[in-house]
This record gives structure tokens, C-alpha cells and sequence, in this order.
């Protein structure tokens, strides 16, 4: 039924996450993705739609190029529409959809061009959700989690959409993210861009993103995937 299509995908999305890392990952997200491939069994139902996009962001980093442009395939009509009108939806849903386009490290750097300009081209008057914030910050991040370093947007891009957001309040962490010195020049934002990002962030938290000091503990991986550890389930190192 269908509430039980949406637990499985609650908990397999997961457990799986972020698709890569441990042995066998190759062979577990192939079986999920076949499982799914023709789409989710119960798409009459809101929530289980919701769980299936929450289910591909979550294991995104274990999917090849092909299969992330399959799923963006999916998703263009609705985030990136050619008529400028909407389509009115649950907005959960539409939240989640952005999360997992977001998430698709291996898109071509022009499709995640593309949707970061429509966000911020459809935040109107400066009004940012944090969801808006989250995925500026995975598209444009000048470290991606799972993605090669010439996936990683332009330099001018990136200090493009910094710029737009230096004056617009709560964007500090976003600033931080897409501003984070890497010490590659090619990466990096323009010294005035970075400097001007600098002198907006107060917070050390923030500072540390910003000069890539963030140590990659709990905190920093609850930032990368929008979401905390359940209640009780803690990282453990090695």
C-alpha cells in the first residue's frame, strides 16, 4: 500500500546514502534504481511522491552521469518550465524536487547554471527561502561532496549569484559556501568578491566554511544533505 511504499523509501534512501563509499554501494543502488526505474508505484499519492525525490537526492552521489540526467529529465518541465507560468503543486513536493535537481553534482555546469539563476529569478524582492539558500549553496559550492573538480560551476558564476546574495539577510551560510577558499585559483572567487563576503560574516562557524576549515563532522554533513541524523544515530569515525 502506500504508506508502506513511503517508509520503504524514507528508510532505504537512508540507509543508502550517499550512495558511495562502502563496499558493495555499486551493487546496492543498482538494484534500488531498477526497482524503481519505472517510477514509483503509488504516484497518485502526494507523500509517496515526495519520498521518492527525497529518496534520489539522498542517493544521488551513487548514480552515474546518465542516470542523474535521466532523473533532471524528469524534473526540467517542472523547475525549469518554458512558459514562465507555474504549475500549482503541493509545495513540499516542489521543495523536495528542487533538493534532488540540486543534489546532481554530474549535470552539465550550464543545467546547474540554469537553475540557480531561477532561483534567484524567482525569489521575489529578495524573499529566500532556506530551501533557496540550500540549494544555491550545493550547486554553487566551490567543494563539491561527491563530484570531480571541473564539475565545480564557474568562478564567475558563482561570484555572480555571492554578489546578488551579500545583501539579503540569512544568506550568511549560503555566502560561506560559495565563497569557501579552496586555494585553487581556478575555483576560487575574485579577491574583492571573497573579501566582500568576509566583511559580512560574523560567525565563526561561518568563517570556518569560508576559509575551508569546517572539519567534516555531523554538523557539516546535516549542511550537505539539508537534514540531521534521527534522534539517537550519531557518526562514528573510523
Amino acid at each position: 500500500n502506500a504508506p508502506h511504499e513511503a517508509r520503504w523509501l524514507n528508510l532505504t534512501g537512508f540507509c543508502l546514502r550517499p550512495g558511495f563509499g562502502f563496499p558493495g554501494d555499486d551493487f546496492r543502488i543498482e538494484q534500488a534504481r531498477r526497482i524503481y526505474a519505472g517510477g514509483i508505484t503509488f504516484g497518485n499519492q502526494v507523500q509517496c511522491e515526495i519520498d521518492w525525490w527525497i529518496f534520489c537526492g539522498r542517493i544521488a552521489g551513487g548514480l552515474n552521469r546518465n542516470q542523474q540526467a535521466d532523473i533532471f529529465q524528469r524534473l526540467s518541465p517542472i523547475l525549469l518550465p518554458k512558459q514562465k507560468k507555474r504549475t500549482r503543486m503541493n509545495q513540499s513536493l516542489y521543495r523536495e524536487m528542487w533538493r534532488t535537481a540540486s543534489s546532481l553534482e554530474l549535470l552539465p555546469a550550464g543545467t546547474r547554471t540554469e537553475l540557480g539563476d531561477a532561483i534567484l529569478r524567482n525569489a521575489k524582492a529578495g524573499q529566500f527561502s532556506s530551501n533557496d539558500f540550500w540549494c544555491l549553496s550545493r550547486l554553487a559550492a566551490r567543494q563539491l561532496f561527491y563530484g570531480p573538480a571541473n564539475q565545480v560551476l564557474p568562478a564567475a558564476t558563482a561570484g555572480r549569484w555571492a554578489e546578488a546574495l551579500l545583501k539579503v539577510p540569512g544568506a550568511e551560510e549560503v555566502l560561506a559556501s560559495i565563497a569557501r577558499h579552496t586555494g585553487d585559483p581556478v575555483r576560487d572567487l575574485p579577491p574583492a568578491v571573497f573579501d566582500a563576503v568576509r566583511t559580512r560574516l560574523t560567525d565563526e562557524r561561518h568563517l570556518a566554511i569560508l576559509e575551508g576549515d569546517e572539519s567534516p563532522d555531523e554538523r557539516a554533513m546535516g549542511r550537505i544533505f539539508g537534514e540531521s541524523l534521527p534522534s539517537g544515530l550519531r557518526v562514528v569515525g573510523n
